[in-house]
């Protein structure tokens, strides 16, 4: 495990929600659309802040370059270098930006 993560391929679930902001089944199998990505993960057990404030439990840290559609229902699917496939549900989203601009940099999701 590298302290400043790695490169890696994952697969992002986009939530397909109706007009309730449920995830929607009717218009696809499973109401998501699979993206693949390209990311740093970083394997790290630590504990966040929510946008409640509440503090939760986070697992890994999935860096995304540049602007990102992201909703709290979606999931990241990640292979781990052991083979395993580990399901990274969304507990927080941090955006960081360029300094002095409104131009995002990298999305920072906690899972």
């Amino acid at each position: 495990m590298s302290l400043f993560g790695y490169p890696a391929d994952i697969v992002h679930y986009s939530a397909m929600l109706d007009s309730w902001g449920r995830v929607d089944t009717q218009n696809y199998l499973t109401g998501f659309k699979p993206i693949p990505k390209k990311v740093k993960v970083i394997e790290e057990q630590k504990l966040i802040k929510n946008d409640k404030g509440e503090e939760v439990h986070s697992i890994a840290e999935i860096h995304l370059e540049g602007t990102q559609e992201l909703k709290m229902q979606d999931y990241f699917l990640y292979t781990n270098a052991l083979g395993k496939e580990v399901r990274y549900d969304i507990k927080h989203i941090e955006i960081k930006k360029n300094l002095g601009t409104d131009e995002v940099k990298k999305v920072i999701v906690y899972g």
